[in-house]
Order: C-alpha cells, then structure tokens, then sequence
C-alpha cells in the first residue's frame, strides 16, 4: 500500500446563531492561517481565487441563516474545506504529516475547543486509514496492488457494480441518527451520542490509549500512540477491538447481509429506555457473545435520566438467542433482515453465519429441550425465488437437515447438530409486520 504521510480531520458542529457562526469561520480561517500559508481560495461556485483575507472577511460577513456553501482553501502544506449549512459547520482538512507533527498540540487544542462548544463529532486519523477503509469503489483504490484489493470483502451497489465491502473493515464510518460511528486513532462524541449509546459505555471501553472527558460531556478517545502506524497489526487490533465493544456495526451497516461477526454488546431500545449487555470474560474483558462467562446489563431512562448497571456471572440461556417465546405453541424465536441481492454469492455466506450462530450454542436451559427453536430470514420478495437452497446445504454438511417444507409464500427446513436442534424458515418481508404489531411467531 502506498503511504502517503498525511492526517485526515473532520469535525461537524452546530451554531446558535448567525453571530456566532460568522465567528466560528473566523476561528477556523485563523487556525488554518497558523497552519499554513493559503495560497487560493473557494467560496461557494465562485471561481478559484487567490487567497484575499479581506475579500474573505467580506464574504463571512455577508453569510445568512439560511447558508448553504462550501468554503475551500488550498495550500502547500494542505487543503481546508468548510461546509456551512444553515447554522451547522462541517469541517474537513488534509495535512501534510510535518505540519501536523509541528503543530500537534495546536491542532489538538483547537479540535478540543471546537468539540466542546456545539460539537457534534470529531475525529484525527492518518488519511491513509481512512482511504483504506471507506473506499468502496475498486477504481478509485489506486493506493493498494491488484492482490491488496483481491484480498478485501466484495459487494454489489444499488447498480449491481462490484464494490469493497467497507462494512467489513474497522475504519469504516456509518452513520445511525445522524451520528457518525467509527474507529480511528482519536475520535471525539458529544453528548448526543449518549441518546443511543450509554455515557458509561464510553467512559469504560478497554485496551485504548486513553479515555478522557472533557467540557461539555464531550468525550475523547484515543486508540493508540502514533497515527501513522495505524498498519501495524496490534494498532488493528486495538481498532477491531473498539468498534466490537462499542456495537457500531450491532446498531447499523449498509450491505443488506450484516456484519457476520459475533457481537461483543447488543441493544435493545425501547420508547423511552436503552438497554444492553455487554459480553465479558473472566478477567472482566470484552469478549464475543458465545465465549462470556460475565455478562454486564445496563438500562438507561432517557425521560427521567435514571440509570443502572449490574454486572453477573454465568451462562446464556436459551431466551439470550430466542427471545420472543410462545408458551402456548412451544416455539421460540428469533430473525433476521437481509437484503441478499446486495451479497455476491446471492446471501449465501449470511444465511450459514447465522445459521451457525443460532445452532451451534452451549445453554443448559429445559426450555430449549422442550421447545422448538426458530430462526427466520425475511427476504425481499424477489430473493425469495433465488434462494441457494441447495449451495446451502452443501455448507452445512455437517449438520442432519430434514422435514423441507416449500410454500409459495415460505420456505422451511429442520436442522440438527448433536444434542442442538433449529427450525429454519425463510419468509417475504411483508410478513414481517406481524412479528413488531403481535409478536406472533407461528407458521
């Protein structure tokens, strides 16, 4: 991979009023003028021009409420962007890595400044972590070798290109209510974030380089010493390990499959509660769902800001992987939603993962020796007709499968490993309603 030595830093913001975003681009034009020396300047469709801080400081003046333009300086040593839009800044800047190092305690303070007065989220990472792991367009990823790019997770886009799974890789950021969720060398989350993810679950993440809170309940976290050793394998590690504890990819992903990893925290949001359980070992560290012998619940009341954490050792039971449970048909439940015509190999690869995920359990539970244990996919109509039913099962050769049952509007089949037993049914999304209105779970 070709390195290219610079640093990468986004910052998004919210101002209060027209006065005080005109300041905010005044703070900003000062920072990069430390920096560097501009050299040109864009503002908005006007033409590139060279940089006139009076023209500039003339234009900022003229800035209303209802702005929407994008401010663009360029130099030697970098290039600045600025988005305004309707009271809300969103900054971006590429540094050469001399500068940055020169003047990273500069930098650092500003980003901790800017962050602690109407910060939304922030992050500093090496470019060349970002372009590695948010590259989805193979034509464009002309920093890596033709074998680099073989190696990486593949997808199709809404046009049927073939595109880099970025789902799959640690650096890559998603976006789930507007919040940015990633993993990179530092990063910074505001007090919004805590609407979905507990303040403490940030405060206690483990094998970082530091965590700390600064104003404004706006937390910094940084992963590990040197941004640009990103590569090295144990700084990947520290950058998995982070987005798995925190349950990033566990609240959003793009690529209709999922993650197909198993998860180290799980949600469940309720109209006014968050709650969670994270997956730890016997030394209280974070671990996958299947390997935890401690497990940490946490429910947080957003309306009357009550909070609590117990933490407790033992093992799954069978309702931690099929909650819903009906008594009365001796059946319990649990499903997925996949979008399988976005999956190169047609779902094939999901519906193994969680096929395993749901049989291949260690729970000493009577329930799941009397009951029936269901795992569902919906599927958009049209997947339903292209099921690799039978790639399927040469995936699962090590399991007995028997009583297929095919429909025209499901399809089912029973499954059994050793003493573990699952009943597998593929339905049309449409039928999904039923399971959020009346948590009915028959067939």
């Amino acid at each position: 991979m070709k390195k290219t030595e610079k640093m990468y830093m986004v910052i998004q913001r919210a101002s209060f009023s027209l006065e005080e975003l005109q300041q905010d681009v005044y703070d900003w034009l000062s920072f990069l003028r430390i920096l560097t020396v501009p050299e040109n300047c864009r503002f908005g469709e006007e033409e590139v021009q060279t940089f006139d801080l009076h023209v500039i400081t003339h234009r900022i003046q003229q800035l209303t409420e209802k702005e929407n333009v994008w401010i663009k300086v360029n130099s030697q040593d970098g290039e600045f962007q600025l988005h305004v839009s309707k009271l809300n800044l969103h900054e971006r800047a590429v540094l050469d890595g001399a500068v940055f190092s020169a003047y990273r305690s500069i930098i650092e303070d500003y980003c901790d400044t800017r962050m602690s007065k109407n910060g939304i989220y922030g992050y500093i990472r090496s470019l060349d972590e970002y372009l590695y792991n948010n590259v989805e367009i193979i034509e464009k990823r002309t920093f890596e070798t033709e074998k680099e790019i073989s190696d990486l997770p593949k997808r199709y886009n809404s046009k049927q290109a073939v595109i880099v799974d970025c789902n799959q890789l640690a650096g890559y950021d998603i976006y789930f209510k507007g919040l940015c969720l990633t993993s990179c060398w530092k990063m910074y989350y505001s007090s919004l974030y805590f609407q979905v993810i507990p303040k403490p679950i940030f405060l206690e993440v483990q094998q970082v380089q530091s965590v700390e809170e600064i104003t404004n309940q706006v937390i910094k976290i940084t992963l590990f010493n040197d941004p640009f050793n990103w590569i090295l394998p144990v700084n990947q590690k520290y950058q998995r390990l982070f987005r798995d504890q925190m349950g990033y990819d566990q609240l959003a992903w793009n690529n209709g499959t999922g993650v197909l990893r198993q998860p180290y925290i799980e949600y469940a949001f309720g109209e006014e509660v968050i709650q969670t359980v994270q997956y730890q070992n016997s030394y209280y560290q974070p671990i996958e769902k299947k390997r935890a012998t401690y497990f940490v619940t946490r429910s947080y009341d957003k309306i009357h800001k009550k909070y609590v954490v117990n933490r407790t050792r033992g093992i799954l039971n069978a309702q931690a992987y099929f909650p819903w449970i009906d008594e009365k048909s001796r059946k319990m439940m649990n499903y997925r939603v996949l979008d399988p015509k976005m999956a190169i190999d047609n779902g094939l690869s999901a519906y193994e993962f969680y096929i395993r995920q749901f049989l291949e359990i260690d729970v000493l539970d009577q329930k799941y020796d009397d009951f029936v244990s269901v795992l569902r996919f919906y599927l958009p109509k049209e997947s339903m007709q292209q099921l690799p039913l039978e790639a399927l099962w040469d995936q699962l050769f090590d399991m007995n499968i028997s009583n297929l049952k095919q429909k025209e509007v499901s399809i089912r089949f029973d499954l059994k490993k050793a003493k573990n037993h699952l009943r597998v049914v593929f339905l049309d999304s449409s039928h999904l309603e039923s399971i959020h209105q009346t948590m009915d779970i028959s067939e």
